[in-house]
């Protein structure tokens, strides 16, 4: 695994959590690209090529990982490529992909490197092990896809593997990987994504990072601004980051890179993950019901509401994302209280039963007692608009000009050569 604050001077070995205990899979079935080419190992034994099972199902029986076409039964096991070779894969099916957000789904994924399973308080685990520039060969194009420019694919790759070697927030350490391979850290969907193009940006910024003061950028991420970053302390615990400030995102016009009018939501649907909703993703409007909101309080908070009276922002970042909430009730007893929701993720989670698009919303009451929330952007806002990136490239500027708008004072620096 990484080490928190080393800065590498060669690629290093990474570790990806796929199938996380919290995805509660009991069954997946697996397939190789040469079945003569993969052996397994356990804690004790390795088994030789299985070339007669081009397909084999892995489950959870009492405790065991087991696969019945091989017999066999353990706790943990890790599937080997037996040579080293680029076409050599294995192949997930049921992999979430979205998890926890409103465009979860299950897709089929292909990997490289080293597969390993494990059994976790009675929960499937996987991890792929493999070098990090295989890894961002993948990423780039899973967080957006091969149709963007070159120098949008080079920016998000930069970034990716700067965001990954900073390894400020170690969310999964304890599950013994670096990073999952979801929206919580940064998409991984497997070398299907790969392209030419992906490839090659991988490639043209091989250990290239970006960097502020000697230390690798924590280079965050979003979707889509709204047309104006966030600061980092408005949305993490925290204090202010130098290169993580709110900036325009706008053309010298005004108008925001990440808008309609300059990467249209008609065109837009070819550069997104292909896992993204072909929605609105600048402006949106959406009616969270009192139903929905009274079920959240008590879902999430524990509180017994009979009517929502009032959504009141009281802290609003520059981006125009509510970073504080109050919400307004009737009890049970028909007592009026009041709640306060801090932290933009917290009021994405409350407003939506599917996570709400972004924090940065208006608020009108309906007449029929249910709420409008007219909104901008997709995401936290902070550092990186995706969509933002692709329409500066769609308008002819280089990756250097693309990062040094978006993480000011930082420097691109090479720390590790192929």
């Amino acid at each position: 695994m990484l080490t928190p604050g080393l800065i590498p001077n060669k690629e290093p070995m990474i570790r990806v959590g796929l199938i996380l205990p919290e995805d509660n899979i009991h069954s997946i079935q697996i397939s190789f690209s040469d079945t003569q080419c993969f052996e397994i190992e356990t804690i004790d034994r390795s088994h030789p090529s299985f070339e007669n099972s081009d397909q084999l199902s892995l489950r959870i029986v009492d405790g065991n990982l087991v696969i019945p076409e091989l017999k066999f039964k353990d706790t943990v096991l890790k599937i080997i490529p037996s040579i080293s070779q680029d076409d050599l894969f294995i192949t997930i099916d049921g992999i979430l992909a979205g998890r926890g957000f409103h465009w979860e789904k299950k897709i089929s994924a292909s990997y490289w490197g080293i597969l390993e399973f494990c059994v976790s308080n009675g929960k499937m685990m996987a991890v792929n092990e493999l070098p990090l520039e295989y890894y961002l060969k993948c990423v780039a194009t899973s967080e957006m896809s091969a149709q963007c420019p070159p120098e949008f694919l080079k920016t998000q790759t930069i970034v990716a593997r700067s965001w990954l070697l900073a390894n400020i927030e170690q969310k999964h350490r304890h599950l013994g990987f670096d990073i999952c391979n979801d929206d919580c850290c940064q998409r991984y969907q497997g070398m299907g994504n790969c392209s030419e193009a992906s490839i090659k940006s991988a490639e043209a910024t091989f250990g290239k990072v970006i960097m502020f003061e000697d230390k690798i950028c924590d280079a965050r991420y979003s979707k889509s601004c709204g047309g104006i970053t966030e600061n980092f302390e408005n949305v993490w615990e925290g204090d202010p980051v130098p290169y993580l400030i709110s900036v325009e995102d706008v053309d010298s016009k005004g108008t925001a890179f990440c808008s309609p009018d300059i990467v249209p939501e008609e065109s837009l649907k070819s550069f997104i993950g292909n896992v993204d909703e072909k929605g609105q993703y600048f402006l949106w409007t959406f009616e969270p019901t009192q139903d929905e909101l009274i079920r959240s309080l008590k879902n999430k908070h524990k509180i017994e509401a009979t009517e929502i009276l009032q959504l009141k922002p009281e802290k609003i970042g520059n981006s125009g994302r509510i970073i504080d909430l109050r919400i307004d009730y009737k009890d049970i007893q028909n007592n009026l209280k009041s709640i306060a929701i801090h932290t933009e993720y917290e009021i994405r989670n409350i407003m939506s039963p599917s996570f709400l698009f972004s924090s940065a919303f208006s608020v009108k009451k309906n007449e029929n007692g249910n709420f409008n929330l007219i909104g901008k952007g997709w995401g936290h806002g902070v550092g990186l608009c995706q969509i933002g990136a692709l329409g500066r490239a769609l308008n002819g500027q280089s990756t250097e000009n693309i990062l040094n708008h978006y993480y000011p004072v930082s420097k691109l620096k090479r720390i590790y050569s192929s």
